[in-house]
């Protein structure tokens, strides 16, 4: 069996076993439209913003995708920058909740899966990114509120990274003895990196890779 084969069967094993966890990882993160009109409008932006940016989106463009009049949508939100902050912050507690509801204390192993597994599934859905990866490419022109937003995510991101991997090494599931915060931040990175590769090529192996890779170098068998 050649390696570029081999490959594809272990990931066609990886994608099997996530599945039931991706799903709800869908729900909570990418929070499935409901029959409120301001929830409508949250989704349609999440959306928007994952694969066209900030800059690229208008409220006309919400009203249309939503079935609404524009000034339905100030009606709730007050102009983009509150809106979009709205989102962030929605984005930031679903993501946390979820790792907070899928995670089994005292395994590391599990609980880095339940965190690649939204990156997995990024990587399978054409062209969206992580949210906060999306606006942090255009850091600079975000209004100071949707900003700390962002930062805040990526904040909260490193520290439950750092605890893992503090754990990890603690308890002798992950093998390498780097800094956990700087152990954290590259893990980070690396996925964060690989969505904006896979965007660019339309290659979801550049994820898969990623995640196979930090597992590597983590020395994490039964993940």
């Amino acid at each position: 069996m050649n390696e570029s084969l081999d490959k594809r069967l272990h990931l066609t094993q990886v994608s099997e076993a996530v599945t039931v966890c991706a799903q709800r990882i869908t729900q909570a993160v990418r929070f499935m439209a409901t029959e409120r009109t301001s929830d409508k409008i949250l989704n349609v932006t999440q959306e928007l913003i994952q694969t066209r940016g900030y800059s690229a989106i208008s409220f006309d463009d919400i009203a249309r995708r939503v079935g609404i009049k524009k000034p339905s949508i100030v009606h709730h939100f007050s102009n983009k920058a509150a809106l979009v902050a709205a989102v962030v912050e929605r984005y930031r507690s679903g993501f946390l909740e979820l790792l907070k509801a899928q995670g089994v204390e005292n395994n590391v192993s599990h609980n880095l899966l339940v965190y690649f597994t939204p990156y997995l599934q990024f990587g399978e859905s054409g062209d969206q990114v992580c949210l906060c990866g999306a606006l942090a490419g255009e850091f600079a022109a975000l209004p100071d509120a949707v900003q700390s937003q962002v930062s805040d995510f990526f904040n909260e991101q490193k520290a439950w990274l750092k605890d893992q991997v503090s754990q990890g090494q603690s308890s002798g599931e992950i093998k390498s003895n780097r800094d956990p915060a700087a152990t954290a931040g590259w893990i980070l990175n690396t996925l964060q990196g690989a969505l904006l590769i896979k965007r660019a090529t339309g290659d979801a192996e550049h994820v898969i890779d990623a995640v196979e890779t930090i597992k590597a170098m983590l020395g994490i068998k039964a993940i």
